[in-house]
């Protein structure tokens, strides 16, 4: 007898074993895109503080980091208020908190000392700023 096509059972387990791969691909892949977008926030966080003490070099003003509205900003005084003239956002899906607004001076060095957490649901990071400018990311 010439059999030409699948079976019912045979197409039961071809349904069973893709929908197993299909859900384990998925969970992966969440992951995977969790671990990127906290990754992505890290790195947006660290070029905005190296941006502020460099911009602070240059210009030779004292340059102040702030969060508001889960934005990075960086500001610099004009008429004794500080005022914005860069943002950076580290992404929707991860949420930012800061300690303090330390502020960059000219010669590149920070006071208050500052740490700064990036979160998301899985991924929790410490960003903390020395004195003398130097940044460190840590996994907590």
């Amino acid at each position: 007898m010439n059999n030409k096509g699948l079976t019912v059972f045979e197409l039961l387990i071809t349904i069973t074993i893709s929908s197993i791969l299909l859900t384990f691909g998925f969970r992966g892949f969440q992951s995977f895109q969790s671990r990127a977008n906290i990754n992505n926030g890290v790195r947006t966080i660290v070029s905005a503080l190296n941006t502020a003490r460099y911009k602070a070099i240059c210009k030779n003003k004292h340059i102040k980091v702030n969060i508001k509205s889960n934005k990075f900003l960086l500001m610099e005084k004009k008429d004794k208020k500080w005022k914005e003239f860069l943002n950076f956002n580290p992404g929707e899906k991860v949420s930012l908190s800061i300690n303090s607004h330390p502020v960059f001076s000219p010669t590149g060095f920070v006071s208050p000392l500052c740490s700064i957490h990036v979160k998301n649901e899985h991924y929790n990071y410490k960003i903390t700023i020395s004195i003398a400018g130097r940044i460190k990311v840590m996994k907590e």
